[in-house]
């Protein structure tokens, strides 16, 4: 990828979209050391070594926000149709979770809807900004009559994660 000012005015969009993904991901990594270093304070183990934080992943679910992150970080680096959809799919899994996670004292509370709308738009825009001509056309290749079907391949593997986090959940309870 080159990193010239023609580039930069041409691809903006999709460098946007990238970084806050990367940033995303930095920021999810970040908190999961603040409440392994907290976790750790608590059960008194000392040390950073590899076999601590293998424990800290078996035990706590701290690194899972950071480990799904993984999914779109691969795509930033891929510029083909999978990148696409792995970066596209982790959208869809954050709409998914948010209204599988949205409880229904959330929907009545006027502050917290209005919060909730906020992102799912948010949301939806990253969504209709990654479908734009200039990226998936020019960037990843996908033609205007095949979008419809790759939107629908990342909308599953999006929605797919979410189930699966929701199990993973349910078997720790």
């Amino acid at each position: 990828m080159k990193l010239n000012l023609e580039y930069l005015k041409n691809n903006y969009l999709i460098l946007t979209v990238k970084l806050l993904i990367l940033c995303l991901f930095i920021f999810r990594l970040i908190q999961g050391n603040i409440e392994t270093s907290i976790y750790w304070n608590f059960v008194a183990e000392t040390g950073s070594g590899l076999k601590n934080y293998i424990n800290v992943l078996k035990e706590t679910s701290f690194y899972k926000p950071a480990i799904i992150l993984l999914i779109p970080l691969i795509g930033i680096f891929i510029n083909k149709k999978i990148g696409w959809i792995l970066i596209q799919a982790y959208f869809y899994f954050l709409i998914s979770n948010l209204i599988f996670s949205a409880e229904i004292s959330d929907l009545t509370d006027s502050m917290q809807f209005t919060a909730l709308l906020v992102i799912f738009l948010i949301i939806v825009f990253f969504i209709i900004l990654m479908s734009l001509k200039k990226i998936a056309n020019q960037v990843y290749g996908i033609t205007k009559s095949k979008l419809i079907i790759y939107n629908i391949i990342a909308s599953i593997f999006g929605m797919s994660m979410t189930i699966i986090l929701a199990l993973i959940k349910a078997t720790e309870i």
